[in-house]
C-alpha cells in the first residue's frame, strides 16, 4: 500500500511530464485503486502492456524525485509550517496578529497544495 501511495504522491507531482497513456494509467492504478485487468479493458491493451506503462512511468517518476527532490522539499515545507503553528499558537498574539499569521499559513500550505 505504501508504494502505491507514494506512486499516487510522485504523480501529483511530476504527472504533467508522463505521457498521456502513462499518466491515465498511472492515474488510474495509484487513484483509482484500479486491477491491472481493469485498467487493460478501459485502455484496451493487455495486462501486460498496462503492466510495462507501470514500470516505465513509476521508474520515470522516480528518475524525478531523485534529480529534483520536489516531494522531499514538499514534505519538509508542510512540517516546518506545522512546527511554526504550533509554536506560535502557544505565543500570545493580538488578534488581529493571529488572524494575518493563520493567513500567511494558510496561504503557505495552498501554494504547496496546487
Amino acid at each position: 500500500m505504501d508504494r502505491i501511495f507514494e506512486l499516487g504522491k510522485l504523480l501529483d507531482m511530476y504527472g504533467a511530464l508522463l505521457t498521456d497513456r502513462q499518466r491515465s494509467v498511472v492515474d488510474q492504478y495509484a487513484n483509482e485503486n484500479c486491477s491491472l485487468a481493469e485498467i487493460a479493458e478501459r485502455e484496451e491493451i493487455s495486462r501486460q502492456a498496462v503492466r510495462d506503462l507501470l514500470v516505465r512511468a513509476e521508474h520515470t517518476l522516480h528518475s524525478y524525485e531523485d534529480r529534483l527532490h520536489l516531494c522531499e522539499k514538499a514534505a519538509q515545507q508542510r512540517s516546518i509550517v506545522g512546527a511554526m503553528a504550533r509554536r506560535f499558537h502557544d505565543v500570545s498574539l493580538a488578534p488581529a496578529e493571529r488572524d494575518a499569521f493563520d493567513a500567511f499559513l494558510l496561504t503557505l500550505t495552498e501554494i504547496w497544495e496546487d
